[in-house]
């Protein structure tokens, strides 16, 4: 996985969150920011890292997300090291 395919799945990963109001809410109060900040930030590095943590801190909401999106599990978590600075994993 390379940066911009971590980008492309936070980015599907807002959109998946998004998309439920439940996860919406939880997104909300986990890391504090609101619609228009995701709006404005869905191409911010702290936005997508803030959508990829909400997403591994409860493993029903990862799931839900690689279910829907068909990637695999482990790949959020790879995307958020890639987007946090680390290695990149050659696929």
């Amino acid at each position: 996985m390379n940066k911009d395919a971590a980008e492309t799945l936070a980015i599907r990963a807002i959109a998946h969150i998004a998309g439920d109001d439940e996860l919406l809410e939880g997104l909300f109060a986990q890391t504090g920011i609101g619609i228009d900040d995701l709006k404005a930030g869905i191409t911010s590095n702290d936005v997508q890292l803030g959508a990829l943590d909400f997403l591994l801190s409860h493993e029903p909401f990862l799931m839900g997300f690689v279910e829907d999106s068909g990637y695999a599990p482990e790949d959020p978590a790879r995307a958020q090291v890639i987007l946090s600075g680390g290695p990149i994993w050659q696929d």
